[in-house]
């Protein structure tokens, strides 16, 4: 039998299970239920606590109920689930794992904060939102499109410059090569005598027997006369030419591991600069989706003359796709029977009757 993974409950019974004080009760509910109007939830889950539980999702809601415990609700996507915890909560927006803590209770993990000191309001009702931090969102991917481009000209006049560079043949190839020349040479300059063919013939004419006898005699000689020069060769080789051709074939592989270095780093970097490219232009659409869902924030610390630093640049896109992984994915949620809820502030959720 599989583990529901959520139970049904409401603002109204979370409340009264986790705090006495009414005062605290009061702005949490009003609060918790401006957030379950933002994200377009009719009420909130409660997660099932078992040991191996995990749930991924946008920290939508906390607040502080006491020294112990601070009452945290996370949109999951499927489901608006709160969850106690012992703890300072990340900042509103931040995408998080929540995972069993001690019994009851709970604990982020895996916490990505949206980045440039951004946190969201989810529970601000008002009937506008500030869209300077948008403007200056906005403008912060228009420079850094157009830093990346001037980045990708260069690396590719760069790498035009590198030009191409076919890879050497290695030190044993060499090797072979010039031992088999000379083999091949000295295979021509022993092969048989004048005397040595005339013997032979002389043989076949006196018999099958006098001429394969003659022909091993024959055929010895001349391997003894191609391993003697062989070798001598090959040690005068060794001696006299192959430190200097070594030396070059070492020369032209530094160069080559040197030039395919090389090669290598602009191409990864071209690759990256394609992928930022890229998100940068989905970042521009996804502005947009983020405007009309009318987030409000309550801190924002955007600094455009760091833009040239790689990582805040990467900080600003990352920060735009969790934006837009923060907006709400439920259609209007149409209320259950057994909920009081109207408006942000209406009455309390009803617990629904057990039968």
């Amino acid at each position: 039998m599989t583990t529901p993974r959520y139970r049904r409950s409401s603002v109204r019974a979370v409340l009264e299970s986790t705090t006495q004080d009414h005062v605290v009760a009061a702005e949490a509910h009003d609060a918790l239920w401006a957030v379950l109007w933002n994200r377009r939830y009719d009420d909130v889950d409660e997660p099932v606590w078992f040991p191996e539980a995990s749930y991924w999702g946008i920290l939508a809601f906390a607040r502080v109920l006491d020294q112990q415990t601070t009452l945290a609700g996370v949109d999951t996507g499927e489901s608006f689930i709160v969850v106690r915890s012992s703890g300072t909560a990340p900042p509103i927006g931040s995408r998080v794992r929540v995972v069993p803590a001690s019994r009851e209770y709970w604990r982020f993990v895996d916490v990505q904060p949206l980045g440039l000191g951004i946190e969201l309001r989810f529970e601000d009702q008002s009937s506008s939102a500030d869209a300077d931090w948008l403007t200056a969102l906005r403008d912060g991917v228009v420079r850094v499109r157009e830093l990346l481009e001037t980045r990708r000209e260069s690396l590719a006049a760069r790498r035009s410059r590198l030009g191409a560079l076919n890879e050497p043949a290695t030190l044993e190839e060499i090797w072979r090569e010039e031992i088999g020349a000379i083999s091949d040479r000295i295979a021509l300059e022993t092969e048989y005598t004048p005397n040595e063919h005339a013997s032979l013939a002389k043989a076949r004419a006196r018999g099958q027997r006098s001429a394969e006898e003659e022909e091993r005699k024959i055929v010895a000689a001349r391997k003894r006369r191609f391993t003697e020069r062989a070798n001598e060769e090959v040690a005068a080789f060794r001696e006299e030419r192959w430190p200097e051709i070594r030396d070059k074939a070492i020369v032209q592989t530094r160069r080559y591991v040197d030039y395919r270095t090389e090669v290598v780093r602009l191409e990864d970097a071209m690759q990256r600069i394609r992928s930022l490219t890229d998100r940068a232009a989905k970042a521009t659409i996804m502005l947009d989706a983020v405007e009309r869902a009318g987030f409000r924030v309550r801190k924002f610390a955007f600094d455009p003359e760091r833009l040239d630093e790689a990582s805040y640049a990467e900080e600003l896109l990352r920060t735009v796709e969790l934006l837009f992984s923060s907006i709400p994915l439920r259609a209007v949620a149409t209320a259950t029977s057994f909920s009081a809820y109207r408006a942000p502030t209406a009455g309390p959720s009803v617990v629904p009757p057990r039968l």
